[in-house]
C-alpha cells in the first residue's frame, strides 16, 4: 500500500511540466503573504508559471490562487 502511494507520487513528479497561463486579476486585488508562483501582472491580466501535469490543471491552480487570495 505504501509502495503504491510512493509510486503514484513519483509518477506525478516525473510528469510535471511548467505551464504559463493567463488569468484575470480583479481591480482591487492585493497580495497577502507568500506568492507560490512566478508571475507577471499587467493591468487586469496575470501570466502565471505553474507546475502541473496538464494545462487544464495549471489553469485551475492559478485561478484557485487568485480566488483564494481575493476572498
Amino acid at each position: 500500500m505504501v509502495q503504491d502511494e510512493f509510486n503514484a507520487i513519483m509518477n506525478r513528479i516525473k510528469h510535471l511540466t511548467e505551464y504559463e497561463v493567463e488569468v484575470s486579476v480583479p481591480d482591487d486585488f492585493q497580495f497577502y503573504g507568500e506568492v507560490p508562483y512566478d508571475m507577471n501582472i499587467a493591468g487586469d491580466k496575470a501570466w502565471v508559471k505553474v507546475l502541473a501535469e496538464t494545462m487544464e490543471e495549471a489553469k485551475i491552480k492559478a485561478n484557485e490562487y487568485f480566488e483564494g487570495k481575493y476572498k
